[in-house]
């Protein structure tokens, strides 16, 4: 199996494959490049490319003895986690856009946008309860913490700058993605050991 063909560079394949398409339409869209609803249809169809990239990491996970049902049964709920996030956020957005509710039906649209992102966190707790072997298990809570350590830096750094004004407000609903990215470099520290 060359290096083009092994499963962990089918996965690195998908992974960029699907960055560029939800940064991609996400800018494209942000810029009025593809405004409207078929920039938001294109967006929300580039989170597709979740499912062939679960899948691709599964493979990669069975090639390199780190796969387990319980492993499995994360992928699962957290790429169906992942993708109720992403339609809730876009309706939440869209109802909120163009029928301006009352503040009480915002505080309830936000509420619900974020109610994926405690079934995430849900998923990571029973994947720690599920997975039998010690070694996937410590892996796991080392990218965890080495996750939460980057989003702990990164969010500090980022405020330091705003106190400084040398950078501008961010949205704090990112602080999800910064540690979905914390959890990749995870993964790679404990590749490159």
């Amino acid at each position: 199996m060359d290096a083009f063909t092994s499963p962990r560079a089918n996965s690195r394949l998908w992974l960029g494959s699907y960055l560029v398409a939800a940064f991609g339409t996400g800018a494209l869209f942000r810029a009025g490049i593809v405004p409207g609803w078929p920039g938001v249809a294109l967006f929300a169809a580039s989170f597709l490319l979740l499912i062939p990239l679960v899948r691709s990491v599964e493979r990669a996970q069975a090639a390199s003895g780190c796969a387990s049902a319980a492993m499995r049964s994360y992928n699962r709920r957290m790429m169906l986690a992942s993708l109720a996030y992403v339609g809730l956020l876009l309706l939440g957005v869209a109802v909120a856009s163009y029928y301006a509710p009352p503040a009480p039906v915002r505080i309830l649209l936000a509420i619900a946008v974020a109610l994926p992102i405690l079934l995430m966190v849900r998923a990571m707790a029973v994947l720690l309860r599920e997975e039998r072997d010690e070694y996937l298990r410590m892996r796991i809570v080392e990218q965890s913490l080495i996750a939460t350590g980057f989003l702990l830096v990164a969010c500090s750094l980022y405020g330091f700058l705003n106190v400084f004004d040398l950078a501008p407000r961010l949205d704090a609903y990112l602080v999800v993605p910064v540690w979905a990215v914390g959890l990749g470099i995870g993964r790679l520290f404990q590749r490159g050991r």
